[in-house]
């Protein structure tokens, strides 16, 4: 699975069951940015880290985490960064 393919379809699972901020979040949702491509990849941590980073890193430049734990950020930001990953 490819950066993007994980990017979209973590955006799906964050419309389903929600966005969280300051924890991954539980298997059955909400989910953080990082928290969604990890269960996209079913826990592969490494192809999960690489497609969250990407995602925010095309966004605004920043570590994954602490993007998706900015005082103030939106579901639907993360949502959209994770849409327009590359």
């Amino acid at each position: 699975m490819t950066n993007r393919e994980i990017c979209l379809k973590a955006a799906q699972r964050l419309r389903e069951v929600g966005w969280r901020q300051g924890a991954i979040g539980p298997e059955d949702g909400p989910h953080c940015m990082l928290g969604a491509c990890r269960w996209v990849t079913r826990y592969h941590v490494a192809a999960a880290g690489e497609a969250a980073y990407a995602a925010a890193y095309a966004a605004a430049g920043e570590a994954a985490i602490a993007w998706n734990d900015t005082p103030g950020r939106t579901a639907e930001e993360v949502i959209a960064a994770l849409e327009a990953c590359p």
